[in-house]
């Protein structure tokens, strides 16, 4: 199967967002998509001097940024699973911060890390969540508007709602231990006085007071092999 592209244009971000939710008792990690390195930082304040952190990554230039000063023992140039084929390693964690959205069969990469685990392992994925209510207020004007980042960002070949981020876990052999909204876009609501605020309506940004969940950018999962 061939890979679509991949961009150069993300952050060196430590992804502080999703460290509450890295796995106690962790001696071994891969970062797929580990981009320029920076949660290879995170990990490695997590998870101490001892532990041995491997990132992958299929942009050279982000691969040759992550193994300078950013906590990996080792940063691998490659698509997961095709480059760590057969498996040479299992790890206790794998980590997919913004990436399963980017590949043709997310379906099928994430039940391909079950090789790649220790029993019991664990795998933990940041997801962009296309329920976000500025999607769905684009959507309602009619407008579904492609950019270089963010939760439409071009080179985003699937999408997925919390819900369907459970079902593809649950699809590819993993229990769900966890699935917690982060980075909230919750808006700033002008006070209604005696009529409805004609700005609200136009706004929308009534929409995460009727679904809860649109007010988060992504949902983080963490989800043990069984």
């Amino acid at each position: 199967m061939s890979h679509p592209p991949q961009q150069s244009v993300y952050g060196d971000e430590a992804r502080l967002e999703v460290r509450p939710l890295i796995p106690s008792g962790v001696t071994s990690a891969l970062d797929v998509g580990c981009g320029r390195g920076g949660f290879g930082l995170t990990l490695r304040e997590v998870l101490g001097d001892r532990a041995r952190i491997v990132g992958i990554d299929a942009v050279e230039d982000n691969v040759r940024s992550a193994r300078i000063g950013h906590g990996f023992d080792e940063v691998i140039l490659g698509y997961f699973p095709q480059a760590m084929s057969p498996p040479s390693e299992r790890f206790d964690a794998i980590t997919f911060l913004d990436v399963l959205e980017h590949v043709l069969d997310p379906w099928d990469v994430l039940a391909a890390t079950r090789d790649h685990l220790n029993p019991g392992g664990r795998v933990v994925a940041a997801i962009p969540s296309i329920q976000m209510w500025k999607v769905l207020r684009g959507l309602i004007k009619g407008r579904w508007d492609y950019t270089n980042m963010g939760t439409l960002d071009r080179t985003h070949i699937r999408f997925f709602t919390k819900a369907t981020m459970v079902e593809l876990f649950e699809g590819a052999g993993f229990q769900v231990e966890e699935c917690r909204g982060v980075n909230s876009q919750m808006p700033r609501l002008r006070p209604v006085r005696s009529v409805v605020n004609r700005r609200m309506l136009r706004d929308m940004k009534w929409i995460p007071k009727v679904l809860p969940d649109s007010q988060w950018l992504h949902f983080v999962l963490v989800g043990r092999k069984v």
